[in-house]
């Protein structure tokens, strides 16, 4: 399934007119029922600014700005009036019908060019909870394998890299 959107892509969604986010992850779904099937994609999606995490649907979105260009995006993008996170919860976007007509809608905040604004502390702050979110899943996944060839093989070198791994996080969660 081939979708309009790649990783690193900045993205508005529909509800959510004020904010961009990163396009982390997609699942393509494919659903059988009684009345047949259907395939939709469905994005994990990171706010830009503040890091809070959703979940939409490939209607629901509209592309702001391609991966290659995110960083100068952000760069100039004037965060002053951007609004706060709900709290450290995950949001489903779950009603089909609710991006019907959202391309023709103009997104607040987004039709008109970014204005000449220094970076702000916020957009630092945004940009350094991304940075180590990745770093933290990267650890996470590389401990994962490690504990996985262990428990497979019984190798205790597999065992000790996941300590090493474990000792990073650590590191990590204290700074």
């Amino acid at each position: 399934m081939k979708t309009e959107f790649t990783f690193g892509d900045i993205v508005s969604v529909a509800g959510y007119e004020n904010r961009i986010f990163y396009v982390e992850a997609w699942r393509e779904v494919k659903e059988t029922d009684e009345w047949g099937v259907s395939e939709y994609v469905e994005f994990e999606l990171t706010d830009a600014i503040n890091g809070e995490f959703l979940d939409a649907f490939e209607t629901d979105l509209r592309l702001v700005c391609r991966k290659q260009f995110a960083e100068d995006y952000l760069l100039a993008y004037d965060v002053t009036d951007y609004p706060e996170p709900a709290g450290p919860s995950f949001h489903f976007m779950d009603d089909f019908s609710f991006g019907i007509g959202y391309a023709k809608k103009k997104a607040v905040g987004m039709a008109r060019e970014p204005k000449e604004t220094p970076k702000t502390a916020r957009a630092l702050s945004a940009q350094e909870v991304a940075k180590r979110k990745r770093k933290t899943d990267e650890l996470l996944d590389e401990y994962n394998d490690n504990m996985r060839l262990y428990e497979s093989f019984g190798d205790a070198e597999y065992k000790t890299k996941a300590d090493g791994v474990m000792a990073k996080l650590r590191r990590e969660a204290d700074e």
